[in-house]
């Protein structure tokens, strides 16, 4: 058998906050008020300059977080800093739309993004960020950066929901759970981080013998997309806790990326090979034990196992960080 390798990236996104606003139910990072970790521009600088050297083009780059408009002027330094390091500018930023209060500040914000190379906005709306965010802010958001950026610089994660959003944040808790029960029927969330808690138990669950072994090794190696963190901790695209380096000074992106092997990353390479069900073994010798009420798909079952060994100060150097999992 081949030893497994990290797929040439494409695609990347520097986040750069693990504050927010918002304490979403579906949060994959659980970021929230308050919560410490703040990316430096001279740090964006490192990784924008790694990115260039792997290829990666400006449209597959974006800055995200927890939410990179609570800091703005950090923002705008981050973004700036993509140019000079010898991207093309940002293919878009991520926001909630928390702050569009107005549209003369939507405008200041989102011109001076464009002017430092950012193409694209990408909003978060759902029932999820619509118990924080009032609906009215994202349409303006959305209305307001299409004049400045033009139709195709502005998009969201869920359009046809933008224009059927209600205030979530009325509602009572009872008609909250219904909303996102069927939500979740419409578009499945990974049931990871703060969806583990908050989700799962509204959807159908399946006990752990039941779910599939089949491996993760194009969502963690082939996925050609990672996340880094404000402390340069290095993640599959859409697994954050599975750590796949550290990005320092010292050991920039891209050779973190291109020293990755399975004895590095044990865990990583088992989940590849045959999914989190690689991973039971070692939980159970540690104490774990599958939940009754089962899991919502495989996500949530690794997302289990995984914070465990971390709860079991087993993390070794391939999950984490510990902050990732033991918030909520």
């Amino acid at each position: 058998m081949s030893e497994p390798v990290i797929a040439p990236l494409s695609a990347a996104g520097l986040l750069v906050t693990w504050a927010c606003p918002a304490r979403c139910r579906h949060c994959y990072v659980n970021a929230g008020p308050g919560r410490p970790g703040a990316m430096a521009p001279e740090a964006a600088r490192a990784h924008f300059a790694a990115l260039v050297r792997l290829g990666v083009a400006a449209e597959g780059v974006h800055v995200g977080g927890g939410e990179p408009f609570l800091d703005f002027d950090r923002l705008l330094a981050v973004v700036r800093a993509a140019r000079e390091a010898g991207l093309d500018g940002i293919g878009y930023v991520e926001t909630s739309g928390f702050w569009a209060v107005s549209a003369e500040e939507v405008r200041r914000r989102v011109r001076s993004l464009a002017e430092a190379g950012v193409r694209q906005v990408s909003i978060s709306a759902d029932p999820y960020h619509q118990e924080f965010v009032p609906p009215e802010r994202v349409r303006l958001l959305r209305d307001v950066a299409g004049e400045v950026l033009g139709g195709r610089g502005v998009r969201a994660r869920r359009w046809r929901w933008l224009d059927e959003a209600v205030d979530v944040a009325a509602l009572p808790e009872a008609d909250r759970e219904n909303l996102f029960r069927t939500f979740l029927g419409r578009y499945p969330e990974r049931m990871t981080g703060r969806a583990a808690a908050h989700l799962a138990p509204l959807v159908e669950r399946a006990p752990a013998e039941a779910l599939s072994d089949e491996g993760c090794e194009e969502a963690l190696l082939g996925s050609r997309h990672v996340h880094v963190d404000p402390e340069g901790w290095v993640y599959p695209g859409t697994c954050a806790g599975v750590v796949l380096g550290r990005a320092t000074p010292a050991l920039p992106l891209d050779e973190v990326l291109g020293r990755w092997t399975a004895a590095r990353g044990p865990r990583a390479a088992a989940l590849a090979a045959g999914g989190p069900k690689r991973l039971l073994a070692e939980a159970a010798r540690r104490g774990f034990r599958p939940d009754a009420a089962g899991y919502a798909g495989r996500c949530h079952l690794c997302w289990s196992l995984r914070a465990h060994l971390v709860r079991a100060g087993a993390a070794g150097d391939d999950l984490g960080p510990a902050v990732l999992y033991l918030t909520s």
